[in-house]
């Protein structure tokens, strides 16, 4: 049991960060991804329906640029 805890929690000691912030930044980052994917889903399906600027590729990569800085610093 306590090497199976030890394992669960490993990824979280090395970044230094909490389990709840650790699930608030990947649940953020995975609602943000979602969003593109379905906006990029519906663009596909119906053209005339545009991509909304902050879930365009350009927007969507910065943003996880900005989200990888933040967990460098």
């Amino acid at each position: 049991m306590m090497r199976s805890r030890k394992i669960f929690f490993k990824h979280l000691k090395e970044n230094n960060v909490s389990y709840v912030q650790h699930l608030r930044f990947a649940a953020g980052v995975s609602v943000r991804l979602f969003a593109s994917s379905v906006s990029f889903i519906v663009h596909a399906l119906l053209p005339i329906v545009p991509i909304p600027y902050w879930l365009n590729l350009e927007s969507t990569a910065l943003y996880l640029f900005e989200k990888n800085n933040e967990l460098e610093d």
